[in-house]
């Protein structure tokens, strides 16, 4: 089975990818697309069986460890393989001791990855973040944020942390409204959305994920720019990406299972 990045010892094949592959696309060029180089330049080779194919490089061990440089490099053969493919992507650190391991997890997954795969067939992700603006996020004063409040004591101490979740939530609703707002405005133009919470921020936001036929992104974008105009919280638009936010829990399965 594979590991993820926590457990490198002994781990030499780097998975960056799942592709069907027949599926080229019209215009990507010859069906044996060359991929950049991938992690530390090592060269990057699809492992075939059974109508699936695994995009993977091989490398020792100490040269898998995170960081900056390998995570683009990663991010490159990711983005080339959707390129020329429809991809099922993984996140960095999915790997195998052996090609084995590789051609047993296709033969156990067969069915699940195409199915997938045709779920994703001509699909780009994008992205939209929901900011609120600064005197929305200010509605919770810095007082209320972590442990500033302090160790007070009595009625007074009581009586701050309450006004401190009320406002809070009243934050947290505004964000959760305008979030709503724009997922329906821009949902009628995608496959699936996925909606990602802000996590640990001084300045609440929220992204939004769509899953959008290739030949709807310009129609998505102009969506975008309309509802831009419109709104009161900060919209940032991202993409076109690899499908990264929608085949979340098929990668947790591999990675852990």
């Amino acid at each position: 089975l594979p590991t993820s990045s926590a457990g490198f010892l002994g781990m030499t094949h780097l998975l960056y990818g799942i592709v069907s592959p027949g599926s080229w696309r019209q215009g990507s060029g010859h069906p044996h697309l060359l991929l950049p180089p991938g992690v530390g330049d090592a060269p990057v080779r699809l492992i075939e069986d059974g109508g699936l194919g695994a995009a993977v490089s091989t490398l020792n061990p100490p040269d898998l460890a995170p960081d900056l440089a390998r995570v683009l490099s990663f991010s490159r053969v990711v983005q080339a393989l959707h390129t020329g493919r429809t991809v099922l992507p993984m996140r960095y650190g999915c790997v195998f001791s052996s090609e084995g391991q590789v051609v047993n997890l296709l033969r156990a997954r067969r069915e699940c990855y195409a199915a997938i795969l045709r779920q994703l067939e001509g699909c780009e992700e994008m992205g939209v973040r929901i900011l609120l603006l600064e005197r929305a996020s200010q509605a919770v004063p810095p007082f209320c944020r972590g442990s500033a409040i302090g160790a007070g004591l009595g009625r007074a101490y009581l009586a701050a942390r309450t006004a401190c979740y009320a406002q809070e939530e009243a934050v947290a609703q505004i964000l959760a409204t305008q979030t709503e707002r724009v997922r329906q405005a821009l949902g009628g133009l995608a496959e699936r959305t996925e909606t990602e919470p802000s996590r640990g921020s001084e300045r609440p936001f929220s992204s939004l994920h769509f899953l959008v036929k290739r030949d709807a992104v310009e129609s998505f974008r102009g969506a975008f720019r309309r509802i831009e105009r419109t709104e009161s919280a900060r919209l940032l638009l991202s993409g076109p990406w690899p499908p990264y936010n929608f085949v979340a829990a098929v990668e947790h399965a591999q990675a852990f299972g």
